[in-house]
């Protein structure tokens, strides 16, 4: 990308640990971008249900489909159910049908019941907080360093 493009690179998608942090770096990224880990927070404003689903969910649980907004994303496999889809057998995508208000009548609504996490959520086991979080993405990319002999 650096032959067209000079401005920052952002690297996202599983990235769940100080590793992978230092390994976008080394793919030349500029900044890693951390999404998922941050849900399974106290501070995080999401329903409690949602953390235990992150918890127990694997990368096989992640569903990647644009039925629900219209831009592809991964989904919950286990809160694609509980709304009433096969995720094995998702309907295609009609844009026009499609109504994020909310006068549509809709009982299920993406955000609020069918929820998106990344394949990162293997990699997390526990409901912490974002400090704690963070302190250990910082010790996790400076042992990654040191084992490549980056100090």
């Amino acid at each position: 990308m650096r032959r067209f493009f000079d401005g920052p690179i952002v690297l996202s998608g599983a990235i769940a640990s100080g590793d992978a942090v230092l390994a976008a770096q080394a793919a030349g990224a500029d900044l890693a971008y951390i999404g998922t880990r941050f849900l399974a927070t106290p501070e995080a404003s999401v329903p409690e249900r949602y953390k235990e689903e992150i918890l127990r969910a694997a990368a096989a649980d992640i569903v990647y489909t644009d039925l629900f907004s219209g831009v592809h994303g991964n989904y919950l496999k286990h809160s694609v159910v509980a709304a009433g889809f096969d995720p094995l057998n998702l309907p295609k995508s009609d844009p026009n049908k499609m109504n994020f208000g909310t006068a549509g009548g809709a009982e299920k609504k993406v955000w609020r019941d069918i929820w998106s996490a990344g394949q990162g959520v293997g990699q997390i086991d526990a409901v912490v907080p974002v400090a704690q979080v963070v302190a250990k993405l910082e010790a996790e990319y400076a042992a990654a360093r040191r084992r490549l002999q980056m100090n």
